[in-house]
């Protein structure tokens, strides 16, 4: 493995397929195992800190992350947070430059990168596990040591422009963009996790550091390392490490929950693509919220898998919908269900009218054989337990990659404020169809919707 200069930073909204997948690993953080392979505590700095031992491969995967997210812009601050997750992986710190971070990461044989989303910021390496101490000290430094002048500032600048032309020419990164700003309008979530151009183009040093000095402290952050290590040692690496930080309580949460939209919004674009888009975003539960179970099962049954129910729901117009696919995004304070379809440009308008009422049909719609009577029910598909099949196999997916599974750590140890939530998968395997369909009309009843296209057009300028 290796050091990199990766482009996207930012959490891709297009990527929010893969919520669910990385969610399911969450079973971990909620009870620990007999066999002393995990362990959990906060540092007396207010660290929350997560250990499991991984010892399939040797490698360790140390994730540190920040609740400190574009939540925490304003509209003159748009773009700030990304734009700093740029700064300190690749800008250095008060004792190393962004050149020597970068060779001391290769020397030991690291991989290193990072992520914006609404609500967290996330920093990642990997190394060998012999090089497990370098991993959280590297960590510490860049992240707790981050120092930066106008002229690095200026030259990051151009990278994180350049991701805006990259998202602004990919048809799903944009229009998931745009349907999850859509969705929350006043909202902090109704910012675009990439910012405003001109906020980025025009900030200031003395703009991150602050946005740092307020954010990045050790009451907002949570450490996760997954890896060939005993428990008990990476424990006593992460105290000596860590530990002597000082304490800095985080800042008050500022968001409000995120209500549900009151009227319908459609956007259409032209851009230099071949074929159409349709995203269409509805508002769904949060992170914290009982129903997310439900709500996870109810979007991999509807697109997800070798047969979704969504094609058989449009009925008469399931042949103009080329590919359907459906992705669950749960944020802090609310969450939102995101149906995107690849489609002949001319057969979008009708495609929309269709999906948003066939979605609405969801709350009535037969998911088990046990929906069925008599023997009909050997002749039905489950729709239930194909979604519960597509959940568990993602999260065995996602536990075969320990870097996966430590930011999945990170982001339960961040974002969770119930104090004894279930066991993930336990509470997906207690979901049933009178589930499903609750799940449906909350989320998709009422028929308010955001919805973005995006057909043949004009090249952008």
């Amino acid at each position: 493995m290796h050091a990199q200069r990766y482009r996207g930073g930012a959490d891709r909204p297009a990527g929010v397929a893969a919520a669910a997948a990385i969610i399911a690993i969450l079973a971990l953080s909620s009870g620990l195992a007999a066999d002393g392979r995990e362990r959990a505590f906060v540092l007396d700095n207010g660290i929350r800190v997560f250990l499991y031992e991984k010892r399939d491969l040797p490698l360790v995967h140390v994730v540190v992350g920040f609740d400190a997210g574009s939540k925490d812009e304003t509209d003159a601050t748009s773009g700030i947070a990304h734009l700093l997750e740029h700064c300190v992986l690749f800008r250095g710190t008060t004792t190393r430059s962004g050149a020597a971070v970068a060779a001391d990461v290769r020397r030991h044989g690291a991989y290193f990168n990072a992520h914006t989303g609404l609500d967290l910021s996330v920093f990642e390496v990997s190394a060998p596990a012999a090089e497990a101490a370098f991993a959280l000290r590297n960590q510490k430094d860049i992240l707790f040591g981050f120092d930066i002048a106008q002229a690095e500032v200026d030259a990051e600048k151009e990278v994180v422009l350049e991701e805006f032309d990259q998202m602004e020419d990919d048809p799903r990164l944009r229009a998931t963009d745009l349907v999850l700003q859509a969705l929350f309008p006043g909202h902090p979530y109704g910012r675009s996790v990439y910012g405003r151009r001109e906020v980025v183009a025009a900030a200031k040093a003395e703009d991150l550091l602050a946005f740092h000095r307020r954010l990045f402290v050790t009451g907002n952050c949570a450490v996760a390392a997954v890896g060939d290590f005993a428990a008990a040692d990476m424990e006593g690496l992460v105290r000596e490490v860590f530990g002597p930080l000082p304490k800095t309580e985080a800042p008050a949460v500022s968001a409000p929950p995120a209500g549900p939209l009151k009227k319908s919004v459609s956007r259409r674009l032209e851009r230099d693509v071949e074929g159409g888009y349709l995203y269409l975003g509805f508002a769904a539960p949060g992170y914290n919220d009982s129903d997310q179970y439900a709500v996870n099962v109810l979007v991999e049954a509807l697109g997800r898998g070798v047969n979704p129910l969504l094609p058989a729901l449009l009925r008469g117009e399931r042949d103009i919908a080329q590919t359907v696919e459906t992705a669950y995004l749960a944020n802090r304070h609310g969450g939102a269900v995101v149906v995107s379809f690849r489609a002949d440009p001319k057969d979008i308008p009708a495609l929309e009218r269709a999906a948003v009422a066939s979605l609405k049909s969801a709350r009535n719609a037969s998911y088990s054989r046990r929906d069925f009577p008599g023997q009909a029910g050997l002749f039905a598909f489950d729709y239930l337990e194909s979604g519960k099949n597509q959940v568990r196999f993602a999260a065995g997916r996602a536990d075969e990659s320990g870097l996966q599974l430590a930011a999945s750590l990170v982001r339960h140890l961040l974002l969770n404020t119930r104090e004894a939530p279930p066991r993930y998968l336990d509470a997906i395997g207690r979901v049933d169809s009178s589930d499903l369909r609750k799940a449906a009309a909350m989320v998709f009843a009422r028929g308010e919707h955001a919805a973005v296209s995006i057909v043949p057009g004009k090249r952008r300028k």
